[in-house]
């Protein structure tokens, strides 16, 4: 038997839920109680993301899914309602970076960005609503986004488009669904050690990655996933029932310069 959780008999989605970020969001959710479905594209890092949750592996769930395809996040919509009875808690994770400047970039690498990472959440979310209102006032949705959605960086044009125009989204869906009683919030890591930054590490080596990261936080340090999931937990508690539209900064202070 697990501890009394925050989300006991909670329903839970995380997409981009087999590695980084989202993979330790959704554990943490699990060990507080939830029902946890993770999708992806990649059924090795979903079935492993399940595995390494011995405790309360039958409670995680996974879904092959793409959500930037609206028929396969339809056929997901279904299959949650069917496994899980219905959902409480949506966190729109799944992201991919393509480096380059807009001359650089081929037009189909700046569209895989924008389809995973905002045309993805649109259709997710859409999705996901009917039943989100279902559960009536304290469903939520959690967008993750990161610091590239306010500042700037050279040679990401697409991943920064993606970010901004995910905010964006939060706030509009936010005053959407406030009627409904369906908070819309969104987080903005700094640098995570995650998978997504193994690309700039082989370029860089890991000391100097990890150097150059760190001097980029006032904080002298390099985010971990459990720090975002930590900031999601709470976001998605009755703790925080009066806060929607938010971009949460967790980033070492980066944003605060």
């Amino acid at each position: 038997m697990h501890a009394m959780g925050t989300f006991d008999g909670k329903r839970v989605l995380v997409t981009g839920g087999g590695t980084g970020i989202g993979r330790e969001i959704a554990h943490a959710f699990v060990r507080q109680g939830a029902d946890v479905a993770i999708c992806g594209r990649r059924p090795g890092p979903l079935k492993a993301a399940r595995d390494d949750e011995i405790a309360r592996r039958d409670h995680m769930h996974i879904i092959e899914c793409d959500v930037s395809d609206p028929d396969d996040v339809a056929s997901m919509a279904a299959r949650i309602e069917k496994s899980l009875g219905g959902l409480d808690v949506l966190v729109n994770n799944a992201g991919v970076d393509e480096r380059g400047s807009l001359e650089q970039l081929e037009l189909r690498a700046i569209d895989r960005v924008l389809n995973i990472n905002l045309r993805g959440a649109i259709i997710t979310t859409r999705a996901m609503l009917p039943l989100l209102r279902r559960s009536g006032r304290g469903a939520c949705v959690l967008n993750i986004s990161s610091t590239l959605g306010q500042i700037a960086e050279e040679s990401s044009v697409a991943y920064c488009i993606s970010k901004a125009g995910l905010e964006m989204l939060t706030r509009c869906v936010a005053l959407d669904c406030a009627p409904d009683g369906i908070r819309v919030n969104a987080i903005a890591p700094g640098v995570v050690d995650t998978p997504i930054q193994d690309h700039v590490k082989g370029e860089l080596g890991y000391q100097e990655w990890r150097s150059q990261m760190e001097h980029l936080h006032p904080m002298q340090s390099i985010g971990r996933p459990k720090d975002v999931a930590a900031a999601a937990l709470f976001l998605c508690s009755p703790d925080a029932d009066w806060l929607t539209g938010v971009i949460l900064p967790v980033d070492g202070g980066m944003t605060a310069r």
